[in-house]
């Protein structure tokens, strides 16, 4: 009896201490979950942390990129837009050069091109010295066009600063509306008389003495005439409206001095080489005569592309205006520049 309840004691403490080890064991399990859980969440924090800051990094360099991008594709816009300003100003350069020296170009196009890449070569420099920007440029072609009063520059450029780069052929219409015309200087330069102010030249007795030595018939004619010296684009379009309103649109369009698209005359660049006529398609003026009380007479044609030249056809006499007993007046070929410009009335 006694060794039963003995029995039942032990049994009794042994499942006690086993549910107190069971316990211990729980408590144990629940702390070390704890401790796991809580350190998995500081990871997972911490790694969320790292991946917001490195995304916020990325973004912020990706938006400075954007803007140095941006800044830099600015400056070469600013560039490209300086080109047509550069082309026109030497060509300005080459015509008051060869007027200046009263000698032609030899080869206009290859000399506009060295002034041409001389000023980009000065502006090159300027661009690295305020922007840090390497810029590489060349005129590779010049070219006329079906518009006679400007021509298509074609230039190549290379600009590189730091992982940016860029790279093409830039094309420019540019116009040399306002510049000089050398053709009467180069054509006269050896005869005496020739003089210019700011917008017109004066012949003198140049004019009449050259056409003298040509055979021209009543060269005396053009003594004291004169011609424009800065180019400018007629408005009166169609030309047949020349004649419109009794003459007073030519008379409009002969005190300003403007010229007009031709086949026969030249284009500007071979103007600087001296030459009155081409095979591009060019522009022509008038030479106005001194003003005369007397009518029907008949000399040189007073286009320029046929005066200096060395086919000089006659034109008969235009009046288009009269003011107090004196006719300004055109000698124009009949079946030519009269039908041309609507003047076969007069």
């Amino acid at each position: 009896m006694k060794i039963n309840n003995k029995n039942n004691e032990y049994e009794k403490d042994k499942k006690y201490r086993n549910d107190s080890t069971r316990k211990e064991l729980l408590n144990d399990e629940k702390g070390n979950f704890s401790i796991i859980l809580t350190s998995l969440i500081l990871i997972g924090f911490l790694l969320l942390s790292i991946i917001i800051l490195n995304v916020a990094i990325n973004q912020e360099r990706e938006n400075g990129e954007i803007v140095s991008s941006n800044n830099f594709q600015y400056i070469v816009n600013d560039y490209i837009r300086n080109l047509p300003l550069i082309e026109h100003e030497s060509l300005e350069d080459l015509s008051e050069e060869i007027i200046k020296d009263k000698r032609p170009s030899l080869d206009s196009k290859s000399d506009l091109k060295e002034i041409v890449d001389g000023k980009l070569s000065a502006k090159n420099q300027e661009y690295y010295e305020n922007y840090g920007i390497q810029i590489n440029s060349s005129l590779i072609a010049i070219e006329n066009t079906s518009n006679p009063f400007s021509y298509k520059f074609k230039t190549h450029i290379l600009s590189v600063k730091g992982d940016y780069s860029f790279e093409k052929i830039v094309s420019s219409d540019v116009d040399f509306i306002g510049l000089k015309d050398p053709v009467p200087i180069l054509y006269l330069k050896d005869y005496h008389g020739l003089s210019y102010n700011e917008s017109f030249y004066n012949y003198g007795n140049s004019l009449s003495e050259f056409l003298r030595s040509k055979g021209v018939e009543n060269y005396s004619f053009y003594i004291d005439a004169n011609s424009p010296l800065i180019i400018r684009k007629c408005p009166y379009d169609p030309y047949k409206h020349h004649g419109d309103d009794q003459g007073k649109i030519m008379k409009n369009c002969r005190d300003n001095g403007y010229y007009h698209e031709s086949r026969d005359g030249a284009c500007y660049l071979c103007r600087l080489e001296g030459k009155s006529g081409c095979e591009h398609y060019g522009f022509e003026t008038f030479i106005n005569p001194q003003k005369t009380n007397e009518s029907g007479r008949v000399s040189a044609c007073g286009s320029d592309h046929v005066i200096f030249s060395d086919d000089i056809y006659s034109g008969v006499e235009v009046i288009y205006n009269t003011e107090n007993g004196l006719n300004e007046i055109l000698y124009l070929d009949s079946h030519g520049h009269k039908v041309k410009y609507g003047m076969s009335g007069f």
